[in-house]
């Protein structure tokens, strides 16, 4: 599980397109970003991809997010993102309206630091359902099972979405705070940038994403109830 990972050149670009974010510098410096972050971006995702399908057991598709900026709704008009971002998802799995999504893995690799989650960001009509049902009914335990066991090694919950307990879920409940969530996420930060620098990043970053996998696995069956 080794594959040729990203290079120093590719946190060097990173930094000056953060001090240099036009369109003017990013052209004169176009044929740096396709040596030092598109190649290798484009290189990097497929071995990842077939990594997290080795220790899932499922197949998966994947996407990188572009460079460019969506513009349309935000007062920050910087033409380009200074990051690199990729989400990997069940082969398949049934993307429901603009934001629901099947649980997945996402990866950010930042000019200074690597952040990494598992799980949804938001819940579909059916999911979130049968994740409420599933709080309230008998599977709290285990669902808080897998964050407390995951908040030990270091992973961060997603906040909530709610400010309150949601209509018609008891809020005597002993999960009821976790009823908050209409997707529900775990993530971790990386330091250090090296872990995805030459061969073997890909076996590091599956290594650390491994405790999460009992919590992914844990939504795709829910999914699948749903």
């Amino acid at each position: 599980m080794t594959s040729a990972g990203f290079q120093s050149e590719t946190f060097r670009f990173l930094e000056d397109l953060a001090a240099n974010n036009s369109r003017d510098w990013f052209e004169a410096h176009k044929a740096d970003y396709q040596r030092f972050v598109k190649k290798p971006a484009d290189a990097f995702r497929p071995a990842l991809l077939h990594a997290l399908e080795e220790v899932t057991g499922h197949a998966l598709a994947s996407k990188q997010f572009r460079i460019n900026r969506d513009l349309r709704f935000s007062k920050d008009k910087t033409p380009y993102n200074t990051h690199i971002r990729m989400a990997f998802w069940p082969s398949g799995a049934t993307f429901a309206g603009k934001e629901a999504q099947p649980p997945g893995f996402f990866l950010s690799v930042e000019r200074d630091h690597l952040r990494f989650g598992t799980g949804c960001m938001a819940f579909s009509k059916a999911v979130l359902g049968a994740y409420l049902h599933a709080l309230e009914t008998g599977d709290g335990e285990t669902i808080a099972g897998l964050l407390t066991d995951l908040e030990r090694q270091g992973f961060e919950i997603s906040e909530p979405d709610l400010a309150r307990i949601p209509r018609g879920f008891p809020k005597d409940h002993p999960h009821a705070e976790l009823a908050r969530h209409k997707g529900l996420a775990v993530w971790k930060s990386l330091p250090d940038t090296k872990a995805v620098l030459g061969d073997g990043a890909v076996a590091t970053l599956v290594e650390s994403w491994a405790p999460s996998l009992p919590f992914w696995k844990y939504f795709l069956s829910l999914q699948e109830k749903a």
